[in-house]
């Protein structure tokens, strides 16, 4: 943490003090004799000490009798302890917690910072056995005068037995209770194994429970760093944290630190000289101040991701109070340009009117399915909605490459002639007829053309070719688990999906055909440093090399002459776009051979972008990420699998042999042949979309 501001202590201005008698007036400088001060005061103190005595016998007995003490082998459980969650350099990432607390032992705690906690809270912590009779006595006295419950006399032990067994309240029943369990507290543990647990156990004000936290939160150091200013200073929080913070009223907070001090010197913990020195000349760098409670120091899509599976698998208990070390696969600086990336996408969207204000994106590494990176959203504090992995929406031409990888699984090569001309097919009680992106159909094109150019006619015939099932098998396999519906609107996206599988699957294609799982989590210990799960990845082969190697070939050509012409960043890279209806989410899933970005954009009410397609917005978002999170890594290309032999591109047909009035033609052909069968007609397939008898368009992205 960056230090603020220095806070130095006041100078001494007690000579400017003068005593003044309760009244207000300066005190009389003539006294009484000692020994008639002394009778005077002696059949008081001993009425208040008998008093004191008979009440503590009395009240342990109700505390049987109203059965109000808990299991006291609870003691020896450790104190609730804030999970922890790190990237996987080790860097601390989120905090998660109920109590943000870190146990230490004894021996990582100063002297200095125990002997400012008992000289101000139980001086006679090391003589009593649990009670402090005196300090009782006192507090009922001055509560008799105040005519209520003002003060309560605990010790540390009986601060300790409240803290972790009962609640603050200020009632004679709690009272009693905690007088019980301290006795035996007292009697199962020694001195220091007490004081240990209570320093982590005492809250500090700021979320900070426990001396490291509170070190952390207000010095920006470890417990074991504090200097005899700054213990005696936290010292001074203890019994009322959020009124003596030393951000909400400095004053105060000095003003404790100095009755801390004095009282050390007057116990012989300090001299008079270390006490002056630490007041007015140690100098106190205050941490910044951080929100009480944060749950997420950084990456906080992330943490959303990874949260759930913790609570699922070890349960809430244990991840909110269990002090659970949590090392996952994000890459933080790869998170980082991540988060610009997006949010500069956006803010240029904004700029242009496209009317886009949400993106998400998800990085993975292609071999392992570590999962690197991963933005929900604009902005997590605004919205805690995660469009990586909660929001299912529709692929539109992102859907294609399953399509043609299932052909070429077939035997289809890049090279084949697809016919790219109207075509209908019946749907419900009417007939729908699919178009493509700018309305034109160009007539034969191989089917390298029609994905580098994704256009819809050839994928939707091929998709009919193959059959729907045959194509959901494929992308099963590759990594899609939502459902899909069994219809040719299939080709064109129409079923919705997360951006975390689409990823996953276009893994598989970018690690030549083998299924990697996404994995978020390399590995979880307990308090005690016991390893309770360890992630290593799940590997499986999906699709043949040479089928993945195809598939990429015909990628490649997507970026250097297709749609996708805007992700281009100087490697080999392959990749899709992808475009739904109206314009309603783009899409850009691009890909290395060691690394693997998608890039969603549209709006949370689904409402229509300008005009926005995955060549645009997505696609530059995803190349202003790339370019930072593959700049270490070799520019790699490919390896072609051994006999495999890559068609050499040849352009399609001209489209110039199209008659001008095709689809008329073809349109009252179809139309006609199923008049003359529509007696004997099967029925309705399941494989076509029902539109309900309206003829519908699928807009798709032209880069």
């Amino acid at each position: 943490m960056h230090p603020e501001q220095p806070v130095t202590g006041p100078t001494d201005n007690s000579a400017q003090q003068r005593q003044t008698s309760r009244r207000g007036g300066p005190r009389r400088d003539k006294r009484s004799p000692s020994w008639l001060r002394a009778a005077r005061v002696a059949p008081r103190a001993g009425v208040v000490l008998l008093v004191a005595v008979l009440a503590v016998g009395t009240l342990a007995g109700l505390a049987a009798a109203f059965s109000l003490v808990p299991d006291i082998s609870k003691v020896y459980d450790p104190p609730s302890e804030a999970t922890r969650i790190y990237a996987a350099n080790g860097e601390l990432i989120a905090s998660v917690y109920r109590e943000n607390r870190e146990y230490v032992t004894l021996d990582q705690i100063p002297l200095s910072m125990q002997q400012a906690v008992i000289a101000i809270e139980d001086e006679r912590f090391f003589g009593h056995s649990g009670i402090d009779l005196e300090a009782i006595a006192r507090a009922m006295w001055r509560n008799l005068r105040a005519r209520e419950l003002r003060e309560g006399g605990s010790t540390i032990t009986q601060q300790l037995a409240r803290n972790v067994f009962l609640t603050p309240d200020r009632t004679l029943r709690r009272k009693v209770a905690e007088i019980v369990l301290a006795l035996e507290i007292e009697r199962r543990l020694t001195k220091h194994e007490i004081l240990e647990r209570y320093l982590n156990q005492v809250y500090f004000g700021q979320g900070a429970y426990g001396i490291e936290m509170a070190a952390q939160v207000y010095f920006g150091k470890p417990a074991q760093k504090l200097t005899l200013a700054e213990s005696a200073m936290l010292a001074g929080l203890i019994r009322a944290p959020s009124l003596y913070s030393p951000y909400r009223n400095l004053d105060l907070a000095r003003y404790h630190q100095r009755l801390v001090l004095k009282r050390m010197a007057q116990l012989g913990y300090i001299t008079r000289e270390q006490a002056y020195e630490a007041a007015a000349r140690q100098p106190l760098w205050l941490a910044r101040l951080r929100n009480v409670g944060l749950t997420s120091v950084r990456a906080p899509y992330f943490v959303s991701y990874v949260l759930p599976y913790l609570i699922e698998r070890f349960g809430e208990e244990r991840v909110y109070r269990g002090g659970l070390q949590v090392y996952t696969t994000l890459d933080l600086p790869m998170q980082i340009a991540a988060e610009q990336a997006v949010r500069h996408g956006l803010d240029e969207a904004r700029e242009q009117r496209l009317n886009a204000t949400q993106g998400a994106l998800v990085t993975l590494d292609v071999h392992t399915g570590y999962i690197r990176a991963m933005i929900g959203g604009y902005d997590f504090w605004k919205s805690q909605f995660n469009r990586a992995f909660q929001a299912r929406r529709q692929p539109g031409s992102a859907f294609k490459p399953f399509i043609y990888t299932t052909a070429i699984e077939a035997g289809w090569r890049s090279t084949k002639v697809l016919l790219d001309a109207p075509v209908s097919y019946r749907s419900g009680v009417g007939w729908w007829h699919p178009k493509n992106y700018d309305g034109k159909f160009r007539g034969p094109v191989t089917m390298r053309t029609a994905l580098e150019k994704s256009i819809n006619i050839p994928a939707i015939r091929t998709l009919n070719t193959l059959r729907t099932t045959r194509v959901i098998a494929v992308a099963r396999r590759m990594g899609i688990q939502s459902p899909l519906e069994p219809n040719l609107s299939l080709a064109l996206g129409s079923s919705d999906v997360t951006l975390l599988e689409l990823a996953s699957a276009y893994a598989t294609l970018a690690s030549m055909g083998v299924r990697s799982e996404p994995i978020a989590i390399s590995r979880v210990i307990d308090q005690s440093g016991k390893v309770l799960e360890q992630n290593v990845p799940q590997r499986r082969p999906a699709l043949e090399a040479e089928v993945a190697y195809r598939m990429i070939d015909i990628l490649k050509g997507v970026i250097t002459r297709g749609t996708g012409r805007a992700a281009r960043i100087g490697r080999p890279v392959a990749g899709k776009t992808g475009t739904s209806d109206d314009y309603r989410n783009a899409w850009f899933i691009g890909f290395t051979p060691h690394l693997l970005t998608a890039v969603w954009v549209g709006n949370d009410d689904n409402s229509p972008m300008n005009k926005v397609v995955g060549g645009t917005v997505p696609a530059r978002t995803w190349a202003a990420f790339m370019r930072t999170a593959v700049a270490s890594m070799p520019a790699d290309d490919w390896d072609r699998p051994e006999g495999v032999e890559i068609e050499v591109r040849r352009p399609s047909p001209p489209a110039a042999v199209v008659p001008p009035n095709l689809e008329q033609l073809v349109r009252e052909t179809v139309l006609q042949q199923l008049r003359n069968q529509l007696e004997r007609a099967a029925p309705v397939q399941s494989n076509v979309p029902d539109d309900r008898g309206r003829e519908q368009e699928r807009p798709e992205d032209d880069g």
